[in-house]
């Protein structure tokens, strides 16, 4: 028979630099969660001026008009994509309350996910 160590010791608690890790990793998150989270308004800002443009397009530009709402709307999509991934990596599961709180029109949750480049239409 062997002898061996207990295997239920786990390292120091207060271990100061895997706090300071913790700490660097967590800031991290949250700066990045904060840097798309302003990506996301800008994209729903342009989406509604898109929104205005159109409204206000004339016959012969409304076609154009719309080609570029629907490429906004894409955008937001995407951006929304991007700040629940990182939401979901900082621990933050609820969203709908996020969604209600920052105006985010279902037509921009119902496109969430990579945008559509050039050449991938409808």
């Amino acid at each position: 028979m062997s002898l061996r160590p207990p295997s239920s010791r786990s390292p120091d608690p207060e271990d100061p630099i895997a706090a300071a890790l913790r700490q660097d990793v967590l800031a991290e998150k949250a700066a990045t969660l904060a840097r798309l989270t302003g990506k996301l308004d800008e994209a729903l800002h342009r989406l509604a001026a898109a929104e205005r443009r159109l409204a206000e397009a004339g016959e012969d530009e409304r076609a154009h008009r719309l080609e570029r709402l629907e490429q906004r709307r894409d955008e937001a999509g995407e951006a929304l994509w991007h700040v629940i991934i990182q939401r979901e990596l900082c621990g933050l599961r609820r969203h709908q309350e996020f969604l209600a709180l920052v105006g985010v029109p279902a037509s921009v949750q119902l496109r969430m996910g990579p945008a559509r480049r050039g050449s991938e239409k409808r």
